[in-house]
């Protein structure tokens, strides 16, 4: 059972970190546009692919870290690496619900209601909170990794 909860926890890390390259590859491709129908399509894709493969992923990927932890020697009691990794965990799920998420929500609101021949209003300040949603999460993503293979035990 030790190896299937490894197996699930490095499938769901892999599927967190697919949805940040679809995010980040798919803005880029909406900011080098001017197309409003275009960009309404790639921030919905974002949307979609954060709020399920990214946040579901992650909120997985912890919690089947955590069930493997202890047949693998790990424990909260004793190994306060376990207390820096749920912590960033946790910084890294507040981030991807509270910026991420939203913020993508958002932009492919505004660019829909542009694509109609609306008005793009605020769509600079929500990229802007969006882009900072998304480098914060590929820092803490690149924390996750490095405590996951640079583990320290203090028994």
């Amino acid at each position: 059972m030790t190896r299937v909860l490894e197996f699930l926890h490095l499938f769901f890390a892999f599927s967190y970190v697919g949805s940040l390259i679809v995010a980040e590859w798919n803005g880029r491709a909406a900011r080098a546009t001017e197309d409003w129908s275009q960009r309404s399509t790639l921030f919905q894709v974002i949307y979609l692919s954060s709020r399920v493969s990214g946040g579901g992923s992650l909120f997985l990927a912890g919690l089947l870290g955590h069930a493997y932890a202890r047949p693998a020697g790990w424990s909260m009691g004793h190994d306060p690496w376990m207390w820096v990794v749920t912590g960033v965990w946790l910084a890294a799920l507040a981030a991807m619900y509270l910026i991420s998420v939203p913020h993508a929500r958002t932009l492919a609101s505004i660019a829909r209601t542009a694509a109609a021949g609306g008005s793009p209003e605020g769509w600079a300040s929500a990229l802007a909170r969006w882009r900072f949603g998304n480098v914060l999460q590929s820092l803490l993503y690149l924390a996750l990794l490095a405590l996951m293979v640079f583990r320290w035990r203090t028994h």
